[in-house]
């Protein structure tokens, strides 16, 4: 295992894109949900535990992931994916984990679960605009998490988390890109063009 300087700097680099990005996004969720229905929003009880703490333990664990992938994998296409691989395992783990065959199948937990904890600590504001629309209706009274339709709390929970860190993942290798790369690439321009002007 051995992790070269160039490596370790495209990882920061990555991992700054994808942090900033994604405190964007969820930032512009929470105004498009006051927005479309302000008489209903409800603000923070907590900013640290509702917004700061979820943004920082995705991002600690984004950087983890790509640690371990860029000192472990030896093709860097899936450096940056390998993170969406670990959640998608994780969370259908924890998805086959709590489901219950009596009474028909259905996903039942309690909000205390480490497992819905995780879950909800991996949500994102920019998803959450669909309970506008889409609520998710159940028990969940006295501590229990028991939504009524199993369908729809696997695709606001699981899958579509999965498709937006597939496209903030996407997104944030673009900007990385194009903002330091390009930079790189025009620091170098002038010298090289000095270079040439002096040897003729």
């Amino acid at each position: 295992m051995r992790i070269s300087k160039p490596d370790i700097i495209y990882s920061g680099k990555i991992i700054l894109c994808w942090t900033f990005i994604n405190v964007a996004f969820n930032l512009i969720g929470l105004w498009i949900s006051k927005l479309l229905n302000e008489a209903d929003y409800t603000y923070f009880e907590s900013i640290s535990n509702e917004f700061v703490k979820p943004l920082v333990i995705q991002s600690v664990l984004f950087g983890a992931c790509l640690a371990i992938a860029v000192a472990f994998l030896k093709n860097r296409k899936f450096y940056n994916y390998f993170f969406v691989a670990v959640q998608f395992v994780l969370f259908h783990i924890i998805f086959f984990l709590n489901l219950k065959i009596h009474h028909g199948i259905h996903f039942e937990t309690t909000f205390s679960n480490i497992g819905l904890r995780y879950l909800s600590y991996s949500g994102q504001y920019l998803i959450d605009i669909l309970y506008l629309y889409f609520p998710i209706n159940g028990n969940f009274d006295n501590g229990a998490f028991m939504p009524s339709n199993i369908g729809t709390f696997y695709v606001h929970w699981i899958l579509l988390n999965l498709i937006y860190y597939i496209g903030l993942t996407w997104i944030s290798i673009k900007i990385a890109k194009f903002f330091f790369e390009n930079n790189s690439e025009k620091a170098l321009q002038p010298k090289i063009e000095n270079n040439s002007e002096s040897k003729s």
